[in-house]
């Protein structure tokens, strides 16, 4: 499957300074549209998450829950005492979740550039962020990242 992609995409794929970039939306400038196969991106990205569901051994119950929950979209509270693993669990959570439409991807993407986390080999993000916030941090910290 190839796609165009859209005008702001271009100019930033082809790192056109000011002036061209103007020549080229006025029409004086001919850019041919880059092609990209999106199949082939999303087939490197799939599968490549460290942690897995099916790595763990028991807690047949809270796997359960965890599907359920994550199926359904529902939010998840998790509470123990340390070591009964809670946070390897959680951390196996994108294995389960469907993997990402194109949309998603390029917001994914975005949030990364933006915060200076994009991987400088990868264009594209096609995995399922997962963030372990430590337990202390605050509500305006966990809200705003203040």
């Amino acid at each position: 499957m190839q796609t165009k992609l859209p005008l702001w995409e271009i100019l930033k794929s082809y790192r056109l300074n000011p002036r061209r970039g103007c020549k080229f939306i006025n029409g004086e400038l001919d850019i041919p549209p880059r092609q990209v196969d999106l199949e082939k991106i999303f087939e490197d990205g799939e599968n490549v998450y460290h942690h897995d569901l099916s790595d763990v051994r028991g807690q047949e119950n809270v796997k359960r829950a965890l599907e359920v929950a994550a199926a359904g979209g529902h939010n998840i509270l998790m509470i123990g005492p340390p070591g009964s693993g809670k946070t390897m669990l959680a951390k196996r959570i994108p294995s389960i979740l469907p993997l990402l439409i194109l949309e998603e991807s390029l917001e994914t993407t975005k949030i990364h550039s933006v915060a200076g986390m994009l991987p400088t080999d990868k264009a594209l993000i096609t995995t399922r962020p997962f963030r372990s916030p430590h337990h202390t941090i605050s509500d305006a910290g966990a809200g705003s990242g203040a």
